[in-house]
């Protein structure tokens, strides 16, 4: 009995991954054949539904054309942005994102990379100053068992101390490169304005409510970067409605202020 329930289970698991398969590949095919009838909101509905279930740099780079289309440069960049995190040396998407920002007069505001340095993750940049550290360890242990000279000890000894110090910065660099692309949003309209206001701006108000003045404004499609707390997480704050408000700044620090979860999109997370 026990092995009949196996066995069918196995069976509706396999039935299940195919059907999602299949759900997927065929919201695939209608989104390119309304993105091919000019049905542009459909074949964007259909993309982001897709992104529900799975993630891929083709699929941004998809949605960021589409917003395009519809002068949303906001989503464009954002989506662009996306893409560039999942495969960051397609030149087309580079190309692209630089033509969204020059159109929507505004700066690529892309936290600066290091193509060597960030070509390679945080931790494993961690992991190798570890190994260094072990590794200069155990060599100079074993020179002193030799009884190697006294020159040839302090000579290794230099080097690996240099070594640990420019691993250091390193690891210093890409864990602040990493923070600032975790706490970096886009400034997004609501999409209930339509393509109408793709020119307007999202206040920075001085409190976390709606009927607050605001301090400043930023353009659909700015980089902002979310504040930290001095708690725990980023500066937010629930208001009525059970509407999430986040404190944001821009770049240069010159604006800062309270935004509506809504009114921004995060690079990392969906």
């Amino acid at each position: 009995m026990r092995m009949l329930h196996f066995s069918l289970t196995c069976f509706l698991s396999i039935i299940s991954v195919f059907v999602w398969a299949s759900s997927k590949e065929q919201l695939f095919y209608d989104a390119v054949r309304f993105e091919a009838t000019g049905n542009i909101n459909q074949a964007i509905e259909n993309y982001e539904k897709i992104l529900e279930q799975a993630s891929s740099a083709n699929l941004h780079g998809n949605l960021a054309n589409l917003y395009y289309k519809k002068s949303d440069y906001g989503r464009s960049i954002l989506h662009y942005r996306k893409a560039l995190l999942l495969d960051g040396n397609n030149r087309e998407f580079l190309s692209n994102l630089s033509f969204v920002c020059r159109t929507a007069n505004l700066e690529n505001t892309d936290p600066l990379k290091n193509n060597f340095i960030d070509g390679f993750s945080n931790n494993f940049w961690k992991g190798f100053l570890v190994l260094f550290l072990w590794f200069g360890l155990l060599l100079i242990s074993f020179l002193f068992f030799l009884r190697t000279t006294n020159r040839s000890i302090i000579f290794t000894c230099l080097a690996w101390v240099g070594g640990i110090t420019l691993l250091a910065f390193v690891v210093f660099d890409s864990t602040k490169h990493e923070s600032l692309t975790e706490s970096q949003v886009i400034a997004l309209l609501d999409r209930k304005q339509g393509d109408k206001n793709a020119s307007a701006t999202i206040p920075l108000r001085r409190f976390a409510a709606s009927s607050s003045t605001a301090n400043a404004s930023v353009r659909a499609g700015e980089s902002l970067f979310v504040d930290q707390s001095q708690l725990e997480g980023y500066q937010s704050h629930q208001g009525p409605n059970s509407r999430n408000w986040l404190l944001v700044r821009t770049a240069d620090n010159l604006k800062k202020g309270w935004v509506r979860q809504d009114e921004v999109g995060w690079i990392l997370k969906n």
